[in-house]
This record gives C-alpha cells, sequence and structure tokens, in this order.
C-alpha cells in the first residue's frame, strides 16, 4: 500500500517500426509518453494530421451540444450525475465509421435559420410594442414624411401640458394643425402639421415644454392598426417555422450514440498525435521517452518483441528533480478513499502516500458525524447498490462507496451511542420491545446524558491522528536520508506530545504512569530547546530560538480542540432526529388521517436531516484530514500518472 514505484523508460527502434510501436503501446496502455531529452535528437515534426483531427473533435462537440440544447426531454437528476458508458469491444471502436459531416452541416444550416428567425422576432416585437402605443393614430404612417412645404410630427406627452402647448403656439403665432388621439398610461397623442419654415420655432417650444418627439423605428405604411395585424401575422409565421425546425432538431437524438462513439475515436486519434508529436529521432531512428511502473516492464518488452527486433529499451530509477507522475496502490478497501487524496493534491514521488492511514480516520470520523444506525444503512445501502448496478464511471461508484463505507462507520457510531433515528426505538409499541432491549443493551455511551464522555472519546481519536501524522513525518524524512530533521524536527515532537497525554492520563487515572511521563516531558523540553534553534549562528539565538519553538505547543492545542466538532455533529444528528420523532407525535392524534401527516413529516425531518447531516459528515471529516492531519507530514506537488491509451470520454472499452 504505497506509491508505485517507476521507471524512467526510453526505446530506441528503427523509424519503420514506428506505426506498430505506437499501435502496442496505446493498445497497452502502460507507459505515459512524455517530451525528454531533446539534446540528443532532432524534432520530429508534428503530425499533419493533428490539426484536422481537432476540427473534427470541435464539430463532433458541436453536434453534441447541438443535441443537448434541443433534445425533447432533459436527463433525470441520476442520469445528470451518473451517466450510463457506451460499451463497446476494442475491435468494434477502432473499426468505428461514421459520415457526421452531413449532421454537422444540417445543424450548422438549423441554427443560422434559428438565429436570424430569433433577430427577426426582436425586431418584430420590437416594432410591435411601438405600434400598440400608438394603436389609436387613424393616419397612415407615411405621411409622417412630409410634403413639399408641410413637415408632420407625432408627440407623446401627459394630457396636463395640453394646454401649455396650445398656449405656446398660440404665442408664436405659428400655422399648425393638429389631431389628438388617446394614448397609453395617461398620455395623450398629437399628429401635428405645421409650415417647413416654422420647423425650428416648434422644435424650440417642445424643448421648453420637455416633449420629445416620436420617431418611428423603421419607415411603415398604413396605419398603426394595419401594421400591428401584419406584424402579429409575421411574428405568428416566424414562431411556426422556428417550432418545425425545433421538432426537427429535438428527432436528431437518435444520432447521439454515433455522434458520441466517433468523437471518443478521434479522441483517441487526438491523444495518438499528441504523443506522436513528442517522438524524436535520428536519420533512421526515432526514440520514445516516458514513464511506466516498474511491475509492468516485463509487459512492455513483450509487447514491444511483436513488432519486430530492431528495437532497444532502456530504463532506469527516477533521478533526484525528476518530475515523476504517482500511481497509488492500495488494496481494495482503502481505494475506496483514494477519491479523497486526489481531491486534495497528489503526494510528490518522495513522499509517504497518506490514502491508508487517512481512510481508516475518515471512516471512523464520517460516522461519528452521522451516528445513527438507520441513517447509516440508508446510506450504505443506497452506495453499494447504486455503485454495484448502475452503469456508471469506475471513479463515480469509488466515491459512492466511500460514502456507503461512511454509512457502515455510521452504523457502528450509532449502535456505540445508542441512535437508532434518534431515540425512536425507545417509543416502539410492546410488542417490539425486544428491539429497544437490543439497542440498550449494545450502547456503550448516552452523548445526549453524558457529554463529556463522548467529548473525551473525540479528543482522544483527534490526539491519535496527530500524533499519527507526525509519525508518518518521521517516516518520511527518513525515506529521504534526513535522518536529523527526522529526529529532531518531528520525533522529539512526537515524544514531547505523546509524553503529555500520559502525564494527564497519569494523574487522573495511573500515579505510576505520570511518574514515567515527567521525565519523558522534562527530557523532550530540554530536546527541543537545544534542537529547535540549531540553524541559527549565535548561540543566544539557538537558546532564544529552541525555547519559542515550545509555543507551537499551542497550535497543536489548537488542532486538538478542532475534533470537538465530531462530538457537536454527532449529537446535532441525533437532536434533529429526536426532533422528527417529536413533531410526528404532534400529528399523531389527529382524526381518520393522523397516522399518514406523522408518517410524512416524519420522513421529510429524517430525509433532510440524512441529507444535511450526510453533508456535513463529509465536509468537515474531510477538513479534519486537510488542515489537522496533511499538514503533519504531507506536501503534495506530485502529478497523476496518465499513461499512452485509447482516451474516452463517452465510451467504455471492454
Amino acid at each position: 500500500m504505497a506509491i508505485s514505484e517507476m521507471e524512467k523508460v526510453g526505446i530506441i527502434a528503427h523509424r519503420s517500426l514506428r506505426e506498430k510501436i505506437f499501435d502496442q503501446l496505446q493498445d497497452l496502455g502502460v507507459m505515459e509518453i512524455t517530451e525528454d531529452e531533446k539534446d540528443l535528437f532532432e524534432d520530429f515534426p508534428s503530425s499533419p494530421e493533428l490539426e484536422e483531427v481537432e476540427r473534427r473533435l470541435g464539430e463532433l462537440s458541436y453536434c453534441l451540444n447541438f443535441i443537448d440544447r434541443y433534445r425533447p426531454e432533459k436527463p433525470g437528476i441520476l442520469q445528470s450525475f451518473f451517466p450510463s458508458p457506451i460499451h463497446m469491444s476494442k475491435e468494434d471502436f477502432l473499426n468505428f465509421g461514421f459520415n457526421y459531416i452531413p449532421i454537422y452541416n444540417t445543424f450548422l444550416s438549423w441554427e443560422e435559420k434559428l438565429k436570424d428567425i430569433r433577430s427577426s422576432l426582436n425586431r418584430l416585437n420590437s416594432n410591435l410594442e411601438f405600434m400598440k402605443r400608438i394603436q389609436s393614430v387613424e393616419v397612415p404612417l407615411e405621411n409622417l414624411r412630409g410634403t413639399l412645404y408641410t413637415r408632420s410630427f407625432l408627440l407623446e406627452f401627459p394630457s396636463k401640458k395640453r394646454e401649455a402647448l396650445e398656449e405656446k403656439l398660440r404665442e408664436r403665432n405659428l400655422a399648425w394643425l393638429r389631431e389628438e388621439f388617446p394614448g397609453t398610461g395617461g398620455n395623450i397623442l398629437w399628429w401635428v402639421i405645421i409650415h417647413k419654415s416654422e420647423e425650428e420655432a416648434m422644435e424650440e417650444i417642445l424643448a421648453e415644454l420637455s416633449i420629445s418627439l416620436m420617431s418611428l423605428p423603421q419607415p411603415f405604411e398604413g396605419t398603426p392598426q394595419e401594421i400591428i395585424e401584419d406584424l402579429e401575422h409575421r411574428i405568428g409565421e416566424l414562431h411556426k417555422e422556428q417550432s418545425e425546425i425545433i421538432e426537427e432538431a429535438a428527432l436528431q437524438t437518435k444520432f447521439e450514440r454515433e455522434l458520441k462513439i466517433a468523437y471518443d475515436y478521434y479522441l483517441s486519434l487526438w491523444e495518438r498525435h499528441q504523443s506522436e508529436a513528442k517522438l524524436l529521432r535520428t536519420k533512421e531512428t526515432c526514440y520514445i521517452s516516458g514513464w511506466t511502473k516498474k511491475e509492468d516492464l516485463p509487459r512492455l518488452e513483450e509487447s514491444l518483441s511483436q513488432v519486430g527486433r530492431e528495437w532497444f529499451l532502456y530504463h532506469r530509477e527516477p533521478k533526484e528533480g525528476e518530475d515523476v507522475p504517482i500511481n497509488l496502490e492500495n488494496n481494495s478497501w482503502v481505494n475506496n478513499f483514494s477519491v479523497l487524496t486526489h481531491l486534495y493534491g497528489l503526494p510528490n514521488y518522495t513522499e509517504v502516500d497518506p490514502t491508508p492511514s487517512m481512510a481508516v480516520f475518515f471512516f471512523f470520523f464520517f460516522g461519528m458525524c452521522l451516528g445513527d444506525v438507520i441513517y447509516g444503512l440508508v446510506l450504505a445501502l443506497f452506495g453499494f447498490i447504486t455503485a454495484a448496478y448502475l452503469d456508471i464511471s469506475d471513479s463515480t461508484k469509488l466515491f459512492l462507496r466511500m460514502l456507503a463505507w461512511g454509512g457502515v462507520g455510521a452504523i457502528l457510531a450509532g449502535i456505540f451511542t445508542g441512535s437508532w433515528l434518534g431515540d425512536l426505538f425507545d417509543y416502539l409499541p410492546p410488542s417490539l420491545s425486544f428491539l429497544t432491549n437490543l439497542k440498550n443493551s449494545l450502547a456503550v455511551v448516552d452523548p445526549l446524558n453524558d457529554p463529556l464522555t463522548m467529548l473525551i472519546f473525540s479528543l482522544g481519536v483527534g490526539i491519535v491522528q496527530i500524533l499519527v501524522g507526525i509519525m508518518l513525518a518521521v517516516v518520511k524524512e527518513w525515506k529521504r536520508g534526513n535522518y536529523a530533521v527526522a529526529i529532531m524536527d518531528h520525533l522529539s515532537w512526537f515524544v514531547f506530545l505523546i509524553s503529555i497525554v500520559m502525564y494527564i492520563v497519569g494523574i487522573t487515572a495511573s500515579p505510576l504512569l505520570a511518574s514515567v511521563a515527567l521525565p519523558l516531558i522534562i527530557g523532550s523540553v530540554i530536546f527541543l530547546v537545544a534542537t529547535q534553534g540549531r540553524h541559527q549562528k549565535n548561540i543566544i539565538m539557538k537558546f532564544l530560538s529552541g525555547l519559542l519553538s515550545l509555543y507551537d505547543l499551542v497550535s497543536y492545542l489548537g488542532d486538538t480542540l478542532s475534533y470537538s466538532r465530531l462530538f457537536a455533529l454527532g449529537l446535532s444528528s441525533g437532536i434533529i432526529a429526536m426532533l422528527a420523532r417529536t413533531l410526528a407525535s404532534l400529528f399523531s392524534g389527529s382524526p381518520y388521517i393522523g397516522w399518514l401527516i406523522a408518517l410524512l413529516v416524519a420522513l421529510a425531518f429524517h430525509l433532510f436531516n440524512l441529507l444535511m447531516s450526510g453533508l456535513g459528515a463529509f465536509v468537515h471529516s474531510a477538513r479534519l484530514q486537510y488542515v489537522e492531519f496533511f499538514t503533519k507530514f504531507y506536501e503534495n506537488g506530485g502529478r497523476d500518472f496518465k499513461p499512452f491509451g485509447h482516451r474516452t470520454k463517452y465510451i467504455k472499452i471492454s
């Protein structure tokens, strides 16, 4: 259970074997191809087909997005989160042929038509809105263009300004005619005709009264009512055309499977060309470099032997400072929790894999936070059954199994604390009293009536995890050959902290233990003061730095107190479950359907509690790993091992 041993591999072969070697490497899927040692060879020119493949991927992606945008029924929540892959044999996948170009061109044509329709609808609806404002005007709008000697205006203003406008026009002694029509929102409409020579005077009057001229969005012919009828007819025709295209587009889901396979086919081809672009060469040879797991070297050599004899493979261990890809190897149970390690960031090659130790702690922490037998049972059944029977990706199955094992932890914690849907089992009818007796016989502590014991237990497991983290730091530095750092900076703190714990336990339970722990505390304090300032040159600064380092004890104390959240979250989960039972009992006395209301209320509250407590259990358990545990020893910074193979997004190759 550790980080896989990696080997740097170089393959030198005759150029005639290049295609066959790449075929074998892609089928085998055990070697990550990298760009290294360019100073030894000339760059092999990138494949001219790479841009063509990228273009095809873009076109296929467009087709799939188009289908998804216009599909008649959106996938359900379960399908959205857990999409089912398409199963194909490798032979069928590699020999797949599908001419998607006509579909792509059709989709482009439809999208362009829909874009034009939307643009036209926006314009027509804007015109329609304007026409409805002046719908009462009974004059053809082409008359607004004026004549040789006259100018026409269309005005909209509040009716209270009518008298002022008429008075201004009389004062200026203008020659004008107008016809009034009712407007909207308390406004009135005027159709005004004046002599062209008085146009400037008219504009001055309108400016004084803050009345603006109404400008037509475009030239129109006919009365507003006639124009409205024409616009509504054209809008209806466009909506009809739009609906026909969308209905036709909705039928194109029949091509979705073929388009997804085609996308993955070109995605796999793209990875092939990308890897070939990293190839180096001389006049007669080509050179492929990369990484593989040490255990896969025999398989790699056996695969290459099938392409001919004009090749040579060499391998070596990683050098210091090399960017080595990381592959985590753990047993099947621990591997379920590798999701958390990937979520935080992979370790670098010289580190210790944190997944095994983290898996144990996360399992117990999640269980303590959720802390109920029935909740844990529901979560475990959901996770295990979904992972076993749903056709979903392997990474999603790992996540579901991780949650399921968290549910198992909740079952154990619920048995330990006597929480079975809160205190519901204490109120079972006499005929089911054996279940109540079973619950009580298995319970060890009641967090509600004995919170101190549960709090001490939570802090205790926190101390254990912190000490494990410090020991992992010792192992990491020892593995790197930094023996002084391992002993002085980590092992010394381990001894100091564990001796403090022994002393606290001793003064409350065993004086002999306290008498053993006290010399250890004194000795470890002296050792820390003597060594923690070793990098200082001045002897006084060495002493002061060493003395000041003891302040880190406060940080360890703060980290320990963070584990009190295990007790708090577990307690809150049980209290909300009790609240569900209490609220349900309030409705149970109602006549006829009281039992049904009580059942629905209880189910709603328990479902809410399961979801929220489950989320809290995951978030806070992960936080304790990342903030309190990993900071003691973990550096991360590693990158995932991605061997060259058939990369797919929608297809699962069998």
